[in-house]
């Protein structure tokens, strides 16, 4: 994959006013970690996209917000997925069924506002230079060209300053969804602590998400119920942003990808309680309920117990 960045003169920084905000004081913005940064990023274009729905007129009402939404949506999809990006054209056919680029009614128009965008620095795309495991019709239709560059992907993570797309992002919320942010904010700080230096799930890209669940599995000594497992992470801090049903998505995605397993709930694994609903995932017309073990079961670190010592007769 290769990355080419248009000439700095191109380039459109320029801070909204109301961005003053974020600044007048020390803020919970302020204190991010970079990690911590991304999550709440992800968090305020998710209320940013909900209120320019809940307002038609204003549906990717400018550049801005079309780059903002198409890189959330890239970062949401976990198909058609090749290396940090996605597939140029299924994302756009995804976003056409959501209705959310009425500004882009062909895959050529969508194309045309891709550069634009990319053109300024709003967003990232990239080329697919191997994709043996990819339909070449794909990587064709996806195929854009820019001076001497041909791109197929949009990038899930711009290269941009973390920080920098926060600020842009906060400063164009509403009052009521500043707020919001500003409170997802503090609880990303307090859950920098619960974390230890441990990822955060919803910044990981899938693969890397599949391995940390699967070595959270592994600590266990049965198969993981996907509403207990959840749990687990949400204790540990690191499920922040990340809801049952965003997280049951990651895992039907990564299952259909290999990267990990997922079963359903057998009578050898006991009586059905309500949490064993709440964890199904659809998959194939198939309920699945368990995250599967790939380690091998621990030995008992007591070895094999003592025999008994009969009491002797009196």
């Amino acid at each position: 994959m290769s990355s080419a960045r248009p000439p700095s003169a191109s380039f459109e920084p320029p801070p909204p006013p109301s961005r003053k905000r974020l600044r007048s004081g020390p803020d919970a913005f302020d204190v991010l970690s970079r990690d911590g940064a991304a999550a709440v990023l992800l968090f305020a274009r998710a209320k940013l996209e909900a209120e320019r729905r809940g307002a038609s007129g204003l549906v990717n009402g400018s550049l801005r917000s079309f780059a903002s939404g198409v890189e959330s949506a890239a970062r949401r999809v976990t198909e058609w997925v090749h290396d940090d990006g996605v597939f140029i054209a299924p994302l756009f056919r995804l976003l056409r069924e959501r209705d959310e680029v009425p500004s882009c009614p062909t895959l050529s128009a969508f194309k045309a506002r891709l550069l634009q965008a990319y053109n300024r620095g709003l967003l990232e795309l990239a080329s697919c230079e191997r994709a043996e495991d990819v339909n070449p019709l794909v990587v064709a239709a996806s195929a854009v060209r820019f001076r001497r560059t041909t791109f197929h992907l949009v990038q899930r993570w711009s290269r941009r300053n973390i920080f920098s797309a926060l600020d842009d992002v906060v400063a164009t919320l509403s009052p009521k969804a500043y707020a919001a942010a500003k409170n997802f904010a503090r609880r990303v700080q307090d859950d920098e602590k619960r974390r230890e230096g441990r990822p955060r799930l919803i910044t990981l890209p899938l693969d890397a998400f599949a391995a940390r669940v699967q070595t959270v599995v592994n600590e266990g000594s049965h198969d993981a119920l996907i509403v207990e497992l959840f749990q687990e992470f949400d204790d540990r801090g690191e499920a922040t942003g990340l809801g049952l049903s965003a997280f049951k998505a990651r895992l039907r995605g990564a299952h259909r990808r290999g990267l990990l397993t997922l079963r359903a709930w057998q009578a050898k694994d006991g009586v059905k309680t309500p949490a064993i609903q709440v964890s199904a995932v659809d998959h194939e017309g198939m309920k699945l309920h368990l995250v599967c073990r790939t380690a091998a079961p621990l030995p008992i670190p007591w070895g094999r117990p003592a025999r008994l010592v009969r009491p002797a007769k009196l």
